[in-house]
């Protein structure tokens, strides 16, 4: 009897983990991948703004450190791509968030423009930095590019790049030549 109580414990246990685990998703609150509960345990200072509710809630903006303190420079640029989308307090308080996180991307983003890229990259496997990397696209571009990438499955030709929202034909004119599909370089 007291085994059975236990395997039912540990069942139960189990079961609960299992609903925990598939009910965690990303958070709401512009998390690239970060499931829901990572992003709760963050301290305050991971975030672009904190801003408090008349009633006393907090709501906190933007994530883009871990836990110790460290940019994420994939979710850095994916917030900022998506700042649009966000709920303010004060809508004051959204310039504020875009210039805490420009002064994270900037330094960034010229480093890794000055390297400059070496060969085209696969725009089916490229991650935010490498897209942001491209002639002519920012983080809204480059989000907005994987955003689709995910939606398609992929693409299949690097004239798809056109149906993304904000690359008409001059932008991909400059830069055609810096991407690539692996199956068409192959």
């Amino acid at each position: 009897m007291i085994q059975h109580r236990s395997i039912l414990k540990r069942t139960c246990l189990l079961g609960c983990l299992v609903i925990l685990a598939l009910t965690v998703r990303p958070s709401a609150a512009g998390a690239l991948g970060w499931e829901d509960l990572k992003v709760r345990i963050l301290p305050d200072s991971s975030f672009a703004v904190v801003e408090y509710r008349d009633g006393g809630g907090k709501v906190r903006h933007c994530p883009f450190k871990d836990a110790n303190g460290t940019v994420d420079y994939d979710q850095l640029i994916y917030v900022l791509g998506t700042l649009e989308n966000e709920n303010w307090v004060d809508p004051r308080n959204e310039a504020v968030a875009r210039r805490k996180l420009e002064s994270f991307y900037d330094p960034f983003i010229q480093e890794i423009r000055q390297k400059g890229l070496e060969e085209p990259i696969d725009i089916n496997t490229a991650g935010l930095p490498q897209l942001v990397a491209l002639p002519r696209i920012g983080p809204v571009l480059a989000v907005r590019i994987a955003e689709m990438r995910e939606t398609k499955d992929g693409f299949e030709s690097v004239e798809e790049l056109k149906e993304v929202k904000g690359i008409g034909q001059g932008t991909f004119n400059g830069l055609k030549f810096y991407v690539q599909i692996r199956s068409e370089s192959q």
